[in-house]
């Protein structure tokens, strides 16, 4: 997957940044490009520095999740929340693929992986927008993830989603975040996330549908 090349200059841009900041601090720093939309909709930029990683040594899955405030701030109410699930090692990893193909233990399940059993585990993720007339989740369906471990857990993200939004940027993690009560909230989220990975479809009302909480709020602007 070619994700496009206007983001060249954009992930220099993020790469000197990070050394600016301290390669070691955590952080999330990402463009959402809407390529459906014009204006300041078409191209969002996140910066923040809640970004948290769960993946203890034997675990066969490591979760990262990266969450931001509205485009120009780095604190605030979080208005974006991005999930994703990848084998628990280091190294590049295309959406859909097994995470089993990357471990070498294919019994250790985590609990909510067993809890769900939707297929088997894949490369997989989810996008949450609250704010503005995209809000709602949209399912990851393309794309790689470079992960390097070691005492911060940091990478790189070039995804495509569902809906069409295009993901570009870098994040420093720091292990040790307990993601169980992120993932029982969004449990049907983590599941269809599994399936579209895989190249399936979701029943209609399933797909980028906003939950309840979401469907309750006026849109922002």
């Amino acid at each position: 997957m070619r994700v496009r090349s206007r983001f060249t200059l954009f992930g220099i841009a993020l790469v000197l940044a990070v050394v600016a900041a301290g390669c070691s601090k955590p952080h999330a720093t990402v463009e959402l490009f809407h390529p459906f939309e014009s204006g300041r909709q078409q191209s969002v930029q996140l910066e923040s520095e809640w970004a948290h990683y769960d993946g203890a040594e034997g675990d066969s899955v490591g979760r990262l999740l990266c969450e931001w405030p509205l485009p120009g701030s780095r604190y605030g109410k979080k208005e974006y929340e991005l999930y994703l699930r990848l084998p628990a090692t280091g190294g590049v990893f295309e959406v859909g693929a097994p995470i089993d193909a990357f471990t070498t233990d294919t019994i250790a399940k985590d609990s909510i992986a067993a809890q769900l059993e939707a297929g088997p585990e894949v490369v997989s993720g989810f996008l949450i927008q609250r704010t503005g007339r995209l809000r709602g989740v949209t399912h990851v369906s393309a794309g790689r993830v470079e992960l390097k471990g070691g005492k911060v857990c940091r990478g790189r993200l070039e995804l495509i989603c569902a809906d069409q939004t295009e993901i570009v940027g870098d994040f420093v993690a720091k292990p040790g975040y307990d993601m169980t009560p992120f993932e029982r909230k969004h449990q049907l989220d983590v599941a269809n996330a599994k399936i579209v990975a895989r190249g399936e479809s979701l029943p209609d009302a399933a797909a980028n549908k906003p939950s309840k909480e979401e469907q309750a709020k006026p849109p922002k602007h």
